[in-house]
């Protein structure tokens, strides 16, 4: 029990950290501080603390991952819209200055780790999900499988490639799972809820609610059997388990809603 609540001091720590590294009194006066995934954060954790280095160092790989995936989440934010005001566009030329900001911040502590193949990892992964984010954006024709296919690369890739790196293959394994089934469990709770908002903001899903349902499954139980074996650490599994139960119990709950309102 020491032990676990050690880990969620470790973890609100870095959480301090980031937030104190991705604040910019000119940004923040502009556009929202951007939100840190808390499951990305353990996962990364829960990669590192595998690996035989000082918790500084640690910490700096971790830190420098989630920067990353900041950067990557941020250019997402940017709006595609061309009917917009001034206030819109001023925001829109931020959020893709943020995003370079924060990719300059993880590129800088990189620099200071001096690790070539780290800086590689990150790289490649940077590559394939960019690369699959203009394939979802681009192919309108694309069946649900291959939407799934890159969808799953677009979540996990950073995770691949360092697990790859390290030779951890069962957390390439779980991150994959994990990752995967939140983003799809997320996908359907818009997809079920799509008919109570207004019709100019109904969310558009590439899914059909019978594949999600199917798909969710499958990732829930891959997931639980994954964790289930292959780990060093017992209260890092029981954190992740616990947290893959609070997203499948908010998907039922969701769910349940649903079909006693009619929809």
């Amino acid at each position: 029990m020491i032990y676990l609540q050690d880990i969620y001091v470790k973890l609100a720590k870095m959480k301090i950290a980031l937030r104190e590294k991705l604040a910019h009194p000119y940004l923040d006066k502009y556009i929202s501080v951007p939100k840190l995934d808390e499951d990305k954060l353990l996962l990364f954790y829960a990669i590192f603390d595998e690996i035989d280095l000082s918790d500084d160092v640690k910490e700096s790989y971790i830190t420098t991952a989630m920067l990353v995936q900041t950067a990557l989440d941020t250019h997402d934010n940017v709006t595609i819209a061309n009917d917009i005001d001034s206030t819109e566009f001023v925001q829109r030329q931020l959020t893709v200055l943020a995003g370079d900001y924060y990719s300059g911040l993880y590129y800088f502590m990189l620099s200071e780790v001096k690790d070539f193949k780290m800086v590689r990892a990150l790289a490649m992964a940077i590559r394939e999900i960019n690369e699959h984010k203009i394939s979802l954006y681009q192919d309108d024709q694309a069946n649900m499988q291959s939407i799934l296919d890159s969808l799953l690369i677009v979540e996990t890739a950073l995770f691949n490639r360092v697990a790859d790196l390290l030779k951890l293959n069962h957390w390439k394994l779980l991150s994959t799972s994990f990752l995967t089934y939140k983003r799809l469990s997320h996908e359907k709770f818009h997809l079920e809820n799509e008919r109570k908002l207004p019709e100019n903001q109904i969310y558009k899903s590439p899914f059909s609610l019978t594949f999600l349902n199917d798909a969710c499954k499958n990732f829930f139980e891959e997931t639980t059997s994954l964790l289930e074996t292959g780990f060093s650490t017992p209260e890092i599994k029981d954190i992740l388990y616990k947290r893959l139960q609070s997203i499948r119990f908010h998907e039922t709950l969701h769910f349940k809603k649903t079909v006693e309102e009619g929809l």
